[in-house]
């Protein structure tokens, strides 16, 4: 229960209609709350469902950025909340009702994404059936952008779990806290993993915790990193089978109409 309620009060903080922009460090602590079972995918995206009926367009935009996020951070179980048909349903409603343009532009969006990322798996066709009826009722989808709905990228790793760092050896105690690395997903010290970063390979724009090892590979020089044979100019697209994980940070536009 008091984790549940750590989860709501971290909504409540990240969609709060005071804010003036989004808080990415709130909503980074709600997509961890979820990868460390802390809340489950279904009472998480059930908790945002209820923000975004809110009649302050502010809150319902910081409610759809959260969700945006859960849904590219946190995995298939919130991947099956999201593209069922109730959920589905319930955004397509919203569509038609809201009343600012900015609201349905993102609604409109987010759909798309999910269409375009999940569109090879036939268990999540619901979103791609949502897609095809708002465009048969007259809505114009915004342009695609293939690199919001997928990355050239692997998935972020799970985060692993254990009684000591996996560095130093050094047992975690009431004092000692354990921290994760975003990029391995391994279990540190504060010590161990003190410095941050940008991970482009996992979509993340925003600097995260990081440990000492990773955050070496990571700010190596690309021309270190490369392979012997690769050709200086040789860059990777991405597959259409890999799916889109985390949010890229971006500025929006809160004007609302």
């Amino acid at each position: 229960m008091f984790r549940v309620n750590n989860f709501d009060k971290l909504l409540d903080k990240a969609t709060s209609n005071l804010r003036l922009e989004p808080d990415w460090p709130t909503i980074l602590q709600i997509c961890d709350l979820i990868r460390q079972n802390d809340c489950s995918p279904k009472y998480a995206v059930a908790a945002v469902k209820k923000k975004l009926y809110s009649q302050n367009p502010h809150q319902a935009m910081f409610a759809l950025l959260t969700l945006e996020s859960i849904v590219k951070n946190c995995g298939s179980g919130v991947h099956d909340e999201v593209t069922s048909k109730a959920f589905c349903e319930m955004l397509r409603d919203l569509v038609k009702s809201t009343q600012h343009e900015n609201l349905r532009n993102k609604i409109l969006e987010l759909i798309q994404a999910w269409a375009f990322a999940f569109r090879n798996s036939p268990k999540y066709r619901a979103v791609q059936d949502t897609v095809n009826i708002l465009k048969a009722e007259g809505y114009k989808f915004p342009a695609l952008k293939e690199s919001d709905a997928m990355f050239s990228a692997d998935t972020a790793p799970e985060w692993a779990d254990g009684e000591v760092c996996h560095r130093c050896r050094v047992p975690f105690t009431l004092i000692v806290r354990r921290h994760h690395c975003r990029a391995c997903g391994q279990v540190f010290c504060q010590q161990c993993s003190s410095k941050t970063s940008t991970l482009p390979k996992f979509g993340i724009e925003k600097e995260v915790r990081v440990c000492d090892a990773c955050y070496d590979k990571v700010s190596r020089p690309p021309s270190a990193a490369a392979k012997p044979k690769a050709p200086p100019t040789e860059t990777t697209s991405a597959t259409p089978n890999q799916v889109y994980m985390y949010s890229k940070i971006r500025t929006f536009d809160f004007s609302l109409s």
